[in-house]
């Protein structure tokens, strides 16, 4: 059994002055402050005597050994858990000078980076390798990790994380944004690259169209109000002769990326760049015209093509005539809401168009001609004889046109409500007890209905006269 006595500035990093252990049992002695703690423990399967945990006379517990525990043997479960060393993971000793650490930044970010190792774990290790970078080429930073380990450098951070760059930014500043095979790299947090140019808003204007407008088409004039680009400018937003710079804060990306050391790994949060607004670049000399905006809002007349067969509520698309994207993006598109307003005794449905007519018993019985409201004008429509209530009668190609094929188009269709008078002459009543005499002789009014008219109207009066005597009589009693 081995004696392995190790001093610790911080729970990031374990470093062992004693020689390799010669059996696989091992006390060590954490001291800390003026404290010591001492811990015997059965290393099993961890290599202990091996050159990679072992370096020289100084041993290197490394991160990749994790958390180790002895529960063999039911004894009491122990854990020393290691966080990772900035060293380590760049693989320079502690004295590695920067131009070293620069050398090793440079091999390992090109072996891991996501765009070239597909491998699992590849873009964890870059990440990790970046902000080893990040700390260790810092000499503020690389002085506090030393002594205090990372916990120093966080404090410096006001309790924040130690890593604020973006890993990909990291890269690009360091070997340049024109890096071959290294376009388009990704954040690792499902966005993209920032691009440098972005397509201005929709925008959106409502018309109100005539029924016939909406079945046949039309050509509406309309003003619309948007941004577009300045032409003093090109969309700049910068003064002429002069140029917008690269965000230093985002290196033009327009994101910033913050990351910070947790129990489970590194955690990294991208935000819009506070310097520059998210658009990667910084003005210092504005745009007169424009006060640095790189466009300006007017007005413009528009003249737009409804299409026939449009209804309620269609929405037509005019590519370019939206809001101009900022410093010179191409133009969002205008999106025009139809609203159609109705008229009374027509009704839309799809390409078909109904209404309701009403016609009297003796035109459904007898048939007749009638004159009826469409969209071509008043049309003639024939009722044939013997027309019953609710019977649908159909002008063919009277309705709207489809709108994805002018040429085909649908009916116009009457729905016949046939009505009864309330109150009649005598002469009709006489006339219709006639009729249904003639179809139905046994009908139980027969009686009445087999009278002449005069015959009936003599015997109605004789009845009133004999009522009449008959009060009279009464009266003199």
């Amino acid at each position: 059994m081995a004696m392995a006595t190790c001093s610790v500035p911080s729970l990031a990093t374990f470093l062992c002055n004693s020689k390799k252990p010669t059996s696989s049992m091992a006390v060590v002695e954490i001291k800390r402050g003026t404290g010591t703690l001492r811990l015997q423990s059965e290393f099993l399967n961890l290599g202990l005597a091996s050159p990679q945990f072992f370096s020289g006379g100084q041993g290197l517990w490394n991160s990749s050994y994790g958390c180790y525990n002895n529960n063999r043997k039911r004894r009491a479960q122990r854990t020393i858990c290691m966080a990772a060393d900035f060293y380590s993971t760049l693989g320079v000793p502690r004295s590695a000078n920067s131009k070293e650490i620069k050398s090793a930044y440079r091999r390992l970010a090109r072996q891991y980076h996501p765009d070239v190792n597909k491998e699992p774990g590849a873009e964890q290790k870059f990440k990790e390798i970046s902000a080893a970078y990040e700390v260790l080429s810092d000499d503020e930073k690389r002085s506090l990790y030393d002594q205090y380990g990372e916990a120093g450098v966080k404090g410096a951070a006001g309790g924040g994380a130690a890593y604020t760059t973006n890993p990909y930014d990291l890269f690009e500043t360091f070997f340049g944004a024109s890096m071959g095979g290294f376009s388009g790299m990704d954040t690792g947090f499902g966005t993209r690259r920032r691009e440098t140019v972005i397509q201005g808003d929709d925008i959106r204007f409502d018309m109100t169209l005539e029924f016939s407008e909406a079945i046949f088409g039309a050509e509406k004039e309309l003003e619309v109000s948007h941004l577009e680009t300045c032409e003093t400018c090109n969309g700049t937003g910068a003064k002429i002769g002069s140029r917008p710079k690269k965000c230093k804060t985002c290196g033009g990306r327009g994101q910033v990326m913050r990351t910070q050391q947790t129990p489970f790994g590194l955690f990294s949060q991208v935000s819009v760049c506070p310097s520059c607004g998210g658009q990667g670049q910084v003005i210092s000399d504005y745009c007169r015209k424009c006060a640095g905006e790189g466009r300006l809002r007017v007005k413009k007349d528009l003249k737009v093509k409804i299409p026939p067969g449009v209804n309620n509520g269609s929405t037509l698309r005019v590519r370019g005539e939206g809001d101009a994207g900022p410093r010179g993006g191409p133009a969002g598109d205008l999106y025009v809401y139809l609203n159609v307003k109705e008229i009374p005794g027509i009704q839309r449905d799809g390409i078909n168009l109904s209404s309701i007519i009403s016609v009297s018993y003796v035109d459904a019985i007898l048939g007749t001609v009638v004159k009826v409201k469409t969209v071509e004008g008043t049309q003639e429509l024939k009722i044939p004889p013997g027309t019953q209530p609710g019977d649908v009668l159909v002008l063919s190609k009277l309705g709207v046109p489809k709108l994805s094929k002018p040429s085909f188009r649908g009916d116009h269709m009457f729905t016949v409500k046939v009505t009864i008078p309330t109150r009649i002459s005598e002469k009709e009543r006489a006339l219709i007890e006639e009729l249904s005499s003639l179809r139905n002789p046994k009908d139980n009014r027969g009686s009445v209905r087999s009278a002449s008219w005069p015959q009936r109207k003599k015997n109605e009066q004789k009845r009133r006269k004999n009522t009449s005597r008959d009060f009279a009589g009464r009266s003199n009693g």
